[in-house]
């Protein structure tokens, strides 16, 4: 199969792509040290709620600009939730592959070369990819704003507080549950996202921004 150096990723994409990646390995160390999680102790052990904290605000930040950035290039396309359904399809199949019940898709992407444009940029799997670190996203969001300023966001304890009929305990310890099983969620997430940018050699694509494309 053909193929061609293109410019996969803009520089501002991989600059808040390595940005959210950093954020998110503080948070993860810093919330195991808070929560005694497997002995972790990296950070001085007065300041690490303030290092948490102060991260997780600025990993908001850039989360938000991220996706900001990706509507603004026209990026967003290639992640719209419409296109869910091939990505799952595709996950069937490349299941269905691994237990030999059908054929591997060699590689979805796909450049034309005469247009100048991707036909398929992704890999599909990193849409869903995509709507599961939202979705995650959102939740470790709320609840982490929720027990670290539960006077300024109220109204979210409230709502966790509303769970205590269905999970017992109240709106802290809830939160609490709920914020330390997405980090464990979003770990094991992260684990497979990094076998799979090595399997299909993303990696220099998202760190020097080119790679060799197969084209039509």
């Amino acid at each position: 199969m053909k193929r061609v150096t293109i410019k996969r990723h803009l520089l501002g994409t991989r600059i808040l792509h390595w940005a959210i990646v950093i954020e998110g390995i503080i948070l993860g160390l810093t919330g195991m040290q808070l929560g005694g999680i497997w002995g972790v102790r990296i950070f001085p052990g007065g300041g690490v709620w303030a290092i948490h904290v102060v991260t997780g605000l600025a990993w908001i930040f850039t989360a938000l600009f991220l996706v900001y950035y990706l509507v603004a290039t026209g990026e967003y396309k290639w992640y719209d939730c419409r296109r869910l359904p091939y990505a799952c399809r595709y996950l069937y199949q490349e299941i269905k592959a691994w237990f030999g019940l059908g054929e591997h898709v060699h590689e979805p992407i796909k450049y034309d070369k005469e247009k100048g444009e991707y036909v398929e940029k992704l890999v599909p799997t990193e849409i869903i990819v995509w709507w599961l670190f939202v979705v995650l996203g959102v939740i470790i969001m709320f609840s982490g704003l929720g027990m670290a300023f539960p006077e300024q966001f109220l109204p979210l304890l409230q709502l966790f507080d509303s769970l205590k009929y269905v999970f017992g305990g109240g709106a802290y310890s809830i939160a609490r549950s709920m914020h330390l099983i997405t980090m464990f969620i979003i770990l094991g997430i992260f684990i497979l996202h990094l076998y799979a940018v090595f399997l299909y050699k993303m990696v220099r694509g998202i760190i020097f921004g080119d790679r060799e494309e197969p084209t039509m």
